[in-house]
């Protein structure tokens, strides 16, 4: 009835929050290491729009799994691929409320630090999820 199947339509979405998620912790550090608000504003727009892009994965992430049936016991949380991603994506809407409260801006001086930590550590948590995604199915 469709043009696609169920389970082709998750990878081709989810390949943009992963590069925009992933680039807006680069442009917010080489903000803070260059002293450059546009590398600021870049990396803002990335956050939200990768944050968004990351909603929509997960939708379709949950729609593939009726083929993959792995969030039945998403338990530990770095072993499923799902879990992996909620998490990270969890983490990343955080910072992107962390920001949007402290208008649109890297937060002041100690604390940016926290934040690109926190970044950094989310990226890794989604390019590990994305690692088992591929496992899961069999792209890998």
């Amino acid at each position: 009835m469709y043009p696609w199947q169920l389970d082709s339509v998750h990878p081709l979405i989810i390949h943009f929050p992963i590069a925009l998620l992933s680039v807006s912790v680069l442009f917010d550090f080489l903000s803070v290491v260059f002293r450059k608000e546009s590398l600021s504003h870049a990396g803002w727009w990335c956050l939200l729009v990768g944050v968004i892009s990351a909603l929509t994965g997960v939708i379709s992430g949950f729609s593939s799994d009726i083929l993959f049936g792995h969030m039945e016991n998403p338990f530990p949380i770095f072993e499923t691929h799902g879990s992996t991603q909620l998490l990270a994506t969890v983490v990343f809407t955080g910072l992107l409320i962390w920001r949007w409260t402290n208008k649109c801006q890297i937060p002041s001086e100690s604390l940016k630090y926290i934040y690109i930590a926190i970044g950094s550590l989310a990226t890794g948590c989604l390019f590990y999820g994305a690692h088992l995604g591929a496992q899961l199915a069999s792209r890998f």
